[in-house]
């Protein structure tokens, strides 16, 4: 695991916040997803990181294509670089993506905010997973969490 953003990758995401979900709107997964990053403990502040998310979501929507969505916030109040992914089962509609296509695939991602060029990192090597065709053909048909956590550690 040469690569520094696989590292911080690996950092960032542990079993306890990967989800199959089945949740039916855009703000039930981002407060999903928000919620298990505060339960963490690496989230100091619930209320500013919720406000951040949104505000983000706000200026452009996070749906990055091919299904997938990247909410991302940066904040003093956040210990560390964390991330929860949920894969929903049924498509999200009101996501808004870029190419106009449903989202299935959320993975929020928290830093702080002196942490510019990891977090960057992280988004960089989170975007080429999930484009992965064939990776991300196999994190839809996960029906469990584990095979998803597996899925996204496998080539870091």
């Amino acid at each position: 695991m040469s690569d520094p953003g696989a590292k911080l990758f690996d950092d960032a995401l542990s079993p306890e916040r990967v989800f199959v979900t089945r949740l039916d709107s855009k703000e039930a997964v981002l407060n999903f997803l928000i919620d298990a990053l505060w339960q963490s403990g690496e989230v100091q502040d619930l209320d500013a990181f919720r406000s951040a998310v949104y505000m983000r979501e706000s200026l452009m929507s996070t749906g990055i294509g091919l299904g997938v969505g990247v909410p991302h916030a940066r904040l003093s109040s956040v210990r560390r670089m964390i991330m929860a992914v949920a894969v929903n089962e049924t498509p999200l509609d009101d996501y808004e993506s870029i190419d106009g296509h449903p989202v299935r695939i959320v993975a929020l991602v928290a830093g702080r905010t002196d942490q510019q060029s990891n977090y960057v990192r992280l988004l960089a090597t989170l975007s080429r997973l999930v484009k992965d065709e064939t990776r991300r053909s196999h994190l839809l048909a996960a029906s469990d969490a584990e095979t998803v956590y597996t899925l996204l550690r496998t080539g870091l």
